[in-house]
């Protein structure tokens, strides 16, 4: 997220978030007061698919005369769907449907004024490209079976686990002014793959919403019952469709370690930038980002959720 504002040679600053992944207002009013450049653009998150009202973020920049940019990477949020309240008080629009379909790549840049994309240029992929990103999505498809077999074992498997000491890792801060390995100068500019397009053109939008709604609920429903986590939204918008299933634990250290081990698919913020902001140091490393993505089957989400169930429901002796 960092890397492009830092490849155009700019300064960036973080603000804080209130526990829902909100801006705070108030937050912003006094880290602009210690900013002596002009203030060019403020970047504003839907994280995970929750649409935030930015109406106030709006007012605010257009009183400053700082471009808002929304950025809907966690939204559903494409050329023909729109969730309610998103895409609409930006004055550019971000977002990323290979996040939510089986393509390789795949990102959009909006605005309602069109006049400021006059001078955009963009180049297309090379067909050897795009034969690599069709290779990378179908390789990408040959997910594993669950069977009964593999959630009956969880138990067994639990219990190795518990006798083996984890090991820490080390934190590393890591300052730089330049963009990251993982920024790549050929592809600015660079137009989605056209398999890409067609894939996210060709797409039910309907079938995506319905199961990944259905997912996100079974996740629910699941960490209802437990200690040791809450759900960061428990209850989603009508027409959301969820980017995935944040789940906030209390003992990170060893169920994190368990879960990963396991092979639960789950992700986490361990790369955040290093902040003052209390809610982004809690959390980096307690916010856990499950999946309920819509090729999931009924087998691996039982799976999943018997994994996370059986994982929480044990405290290590000492663990903290």
């Amino acid at each position: 997220m960092l890397d492009p504002a830092l490849a155009l040679g700019a300064r960036i600053h973080l603000y804080p978030l209130q526990a829902n992944l909100s801006p705070d207002a108030a937050a912003l009013d006094k880290l602009l007061a210690g900013i002596r450049q002009p203030v060019k653009a403020l970047l504003a998150t839907h994280y995970f698919g929750i649409v935030q009202d930015f109406s106030h973020l709006r007012a605010w920049c257009v009183e400053r005369k700082i471009a808002l940019v929304e950025d809907c990477s966690h939204v559903l949020f494409t050329e023909s769907y729109r969730p309610t309240g998103s895409g609409i008080h930006g004055h550019f629009v971000v977002s990323s449907p290979y996040k939510f379909f089986p393509s390789e790549d795949g990102g959009l840049l909006f605005a309602a004024d069109t006049q400021l994309f006059d001078e955009l240029q963009t180049h297309s992929a090379s067909w050897l490209d795009e034969l690599r990103g069709i290779k990378r999505v179908l390789d990408g498809s040959r997910g594993t079976p669950v069977t009964a077999s593999d959630i009956a074992s969880l138990d067994s498997q639990l219990a190795i686990l518990a006798t083996k000491h984890a090991i820490a890792g080390n934190d590393e801060i890591v300052e730089r002014s330049s963009p990251s390995a993982l920024f790549q100068e050929a592809m600015v500019g660079r137009a989605s793959l056209r398999s890409s397009r067609f894939v996210v053109d060709h797409s039910s939008v309907d079938h995506a919403i319905r199961r990944r709604r259905e997912n996100y609920n079974r996740w629910t429903q699941a960490a209802a019952g437990l200690s040791n986590c809450r759900a960061l939204f428990p209850v989603l918008p009508e027409d959301g469709a969820p980017y995935m299933f944040p789940l906030h634990i209390d003992h990170p250290a060893i169920h994190f370690h368990w879960l990963k081990h396991l092979g639960v698919p789950i992700w986490r913020w361990d790369e955040m930038a290093d902040s003052s902001c209390r809610i982004a140091q809690d959390y980096r490393l307690h916010l856990l980002h499950l999946p309920c993505h819509q090729a999931l089957t009924k087998n691996q989400m039982q799976w999943m959720t018997s994994a996370l169930c059986k994982t929480l429901s044990q405290i290590a002796t000492g663990e903290q």
